[in-house]
């Protein structure tokens, strides 16, 4: 009898590890990165309607700010790199801006051609209902009075999230949007520690983290202090379950059916 209650409960184990395992599995968010980036031109209104067809349960983008005041998809300081033309954004207006197109990379579809750049507001028009926007904030605190005119003013359905790798940003936006889910955003263990106790004083929901740096005890320190734990980028099936089995709750991929089909 001794014997068949350590069976029982040994087999209970098993069946709760699975179901957590499972439940784990089904809790994962897929965030499309700057959109479904794999196929379309990054940072475009391609891109992020094309990860709500794809089924990616948010898409991430980038934000900058013109010399204007408006609030423009774009990630890199400067436009060379990815229209041809060599304009630095925060110089730069949105009558130059909006004359380019990102240039297609080798794995974007050929009907992708000549996207141009976009404007957050028109992209905070397109949310779905049951999805999210994930708004990478690329500069610092000088851009939100802008921010929060758009989004007060343009957001209508749909969930958004904010995340920054400046930590004077990501602090100001959670106090202009409390209800907010904001997460800022590290590449290097250090640099998470250093700002690791003003990141719970400031009631940020979480961090959002390079996967290379994430470990299980990371993630338990992380979530001992009431902070969620996300990660990026993720392109292999591996490397996801890998951050799902640490305890990471969001995965941030330029391929969002493909991994979530694979997973």
């Amino acid at each position: 009898m001794k014997t068949f209650h350590l069976f029982l409960g040994f087999l209970i184990t098993i069946i709760s590890a699975e179901a957590q395992n499972i439940s784990g599995e089904n809790n994962l968010l897929y965030v499309a990165h700057r959109g479904a980036s794999y196929l379309a031109p990054e940072n475009t209104l391609a891109s992020i309607r094309l990860a709500w067809e794809l089924g990616a349960d948010a898409a991430e983008c980038d934000v900058m700010l013109t010399v204007d005041n408006q609030v423009i998809l774009f990630h890199d300081k400067t436009t060379k790199k990815l229209t041809g033309e060599n304009l630095t954004i925060k110089e730069a207006s949105w009558e130059q801006l909006q004359k380019l197109s990102i240039q297609p990379r080798e794995t974007n579809l050929p009907k992708y051609e000549h996207e141009p750049i976009p404007l957050l507001k028109d992209v905070l028009g397109s949310i779905p209902a049951d999805r999210m926007l994930v708004i990478e904030i690329k500069t610092g605190p000088e851009i939100l009075p802008h921010l929060q005119q758009v989004i007060d003013g343009h957001w209508k359905t749909g969930k958004i999230s904010f995340i920054a790798f400046d930590f004077e940003t990501i602090q100001a936006v959670k106090e202009l949007y409390p209800q907010i889910p904001s997460y800022y955003l590290s590449s290097f263990k250090p640099d998470l520690q250093k700002h690791f106790d003003a990141i719970v004083e400031s009631k940020l929901d979480g961090v959002d983290l390079r996967h290379t740096i994430i470990d299980g005890p990371l993630v338990e320190q992380c979530n001992a202090a009431g902070l969620d734990v996300w990660c990026w980028t993720v392109n292999d099936p591996e490397t996801a379950r890998k951050m799902n089995k640490a305890g990471v709750t969001a995965v941030t991929t330029d391929r969002p059916a493909w991994l979530k089909e694979n997973h």
